[in-house]
């Protein structure tokens, strides 16, 4: 054989004896991922920790084989959770950071040190992004005669936000995110928003309760830098007498994607609401004006929602100057929220030619509703409805998909009248006898697929409303 041969043959060994190394091995046993169930299995690893370096990262001795890794050579990044930031890390100094970080920190720490962990993970490989390639492993811990798993403490006393993982490691979404629900629907740790701070010590006088986002996660077409843009996220404030000043407070998603100086986007000294109005920041670059704000990201960075296994989402948050959580929006919400408008309206669509497609939303319920914040979505275009559109029981919003000439509007796109004009040359003139406003969506083409389509009403958390969905060519409505 000769040395060319050789060197060939060698390469590959040399190549998976540089893999092995690189990541611990696990055991041949395999345990549930999550603790309580069976499914899915997950690969584990035994490791001892000595202290927590914050609420979601602490540094390992792994065993590989007989031998213990050395302390300091791995950081484990725990899975599915975001722990407040620490400004300082040291014990012998006093820990302090963010609201609710020293307290993420201790909590862990309560549970893990001086113990003997399991490590656990879908994918022995799975790693943080970025050059630091923390292992992505979540912590399981005999405590009390029973396995535990902290994160889920964590969660549950609201110390740290729920960190949807969409590749690898997703076990853990839908549990990590009802917990999170729950512990904001309590009111506790980083969701009470006088949590760290006194209301009469703050650094904004804003009345707790006051403000509530709307978060824009799925920009119109196919998600990248080109659509940064389209996702966004609306600061309502509902102090109708008293306008609020947001210079110095900081908006962020889960995951901190895409943040400068660890805090989020940074609101500017002009971000101000009006008193009853609201401001928009888009994700995207542009030039701040009349209430409108751009991150300045290059790429969009909320999370879609899925009801599939992997159970995916995200959320925006809003802190003030004392790092205290004011206003926030997670998605999907799973089991402590109810639409109120679930069955109670319906979603006809027209989608037989370009020129005159239109889709009619009414009211079924016996009482009025608002659709303010909704909307009507046919992938991957959105349209969203406005403060005026509101419905008497009975009545109907039909949206045109291209404009409308040939109907009276108001500059607004808005019809006068409460029923059509007789004689108009429209098709099917009947079918709007119900109809109290007409809307247009402002394309210039034809937009709904004859041969197959879906055409569907989302709440402002983005949630199909049930009941509210048109759809042929057997293509399935989504999932409530």
């Amino acid at each position: 054989m000769g040395a060319g041969m050789r060197i060939r043959i060698l390469l590959p060994i040399f190549a998976l004896l540089i893999a092995l190394v690189a990541v611990p091995s696990a055991h041949a046993k395999r345990v549930p991922c999550v603790v309580g169930t069976k499914a899915p299995k997950c690969q584990v690893w035994t490791a001892k920790v000595k202290f927590a370096a914050d609420g979601d990262t602490f540094r390992p001795r792994v065993k590989e084989g007989k031998r213990w890794t050395p302390r300091g050579q791995k950081t484990v990044r725990m899975t599915g959770i975001q722990a407040p930031e620490l400004k300082s890390y040291s014990r012998a100094h006093g820990r302090y950071g963010n609201c609710m970080a020293v307290e993420a920190a201790e909590t862990l720490e309560k549970f893990i040190k001086r113990r003997t962990v399991r490590l656990v993970a879908m994918h022995g490989r799975s790693t943080t992004a970025g050059s630091r390639h923390r292992l992505r492993r979540t912590v399981q811990v005999k405590y009390h005669g029973k396995w535990i798993d902290p994160a889920m403490e964590l969660l549950r006393k609201g110390l740290v936000l729920w960190l949807p993982n969409g590749s690898d490691e997703w076990a853990w979404n839908g549990v990590y995110g009802r917990l999170a629900e729950e512990a904001a629907a309590k009111g506790v740790g980083l969701w009470n928003p006088t949590a760290c701070t006194p209301g009469t010590g703050r650094a904004s006088q804003a009345a707790p309760g006051t403000l509530r986002l709307k978060v824009k996660w799925d920009a119109e077409g196919t998600d990248n830098r080109r659509t940064a843009n389209g996702e966004w996220v609306r600061i309502h404030n509902d102090d109708v007498a008293n306008p609020v000043s947001l210079k110095g407070w900081s908006l962020r998603d889960s995951d901190l994607r895409g943040v400068k100086m660890r805090s989020g986007y940074e609101l500017p000294a002009n971000a101000v609401i009006p008193a009853g109005g609201s401001i928009t920041v888009h994700v995207g670059s542009g030039q701040d004006h009349d209430g409108v704000f751009y991150w300045g990201e290059n790429k969009v960075i909320f999370d879609n929602a899925t009801n599939d296994k992997k159970q995916m989402g995200d959320g925006a948050y809003l802190f003030d100057p004392d790092s205290e959580m004011r206003a926030h929006v997670q998605y999907p919400c799973r089991v402590t929220c109810s639409e109120p408008l679930d069955n109670q309206v319906s979603v006809t669509s027209r989608y037989m030619g370009i020129e005159h497609e239109w889709v009619t939303i009414t009211n079924r319920s016996s009482g009025w509703i608002n659709l303010d914040e909704y909307e009507i979505e046919n992938v991957p275009w959105f349209f969203e409805f406005g403060a005026r559109d509101v419905l008497a029981p009975g009545k109907a919003i039909t949206l045109w998909i291209r404009h409308p000439h040939d109907i009276p509007v108001d500059v607004d796109g808005r019809k006068l009248q409460v029923t059509p004009t007789p004689g108009l040359d429209i098709p099917g003139l009947a079918d709007f006898a119900s109809t109290s406003e007409f809307l247009s969506w402002g394309y210039d083409k034809g937009m709904l697929n004859d041969g197959g389509d879906v055409v569907v009403l989302r709440n402002p958390q983005g949630a199909p409303v049930a009941g509210a969905c048109d759809s042929w060519g057997g293509f399935p409505c989504p999932k409530s």
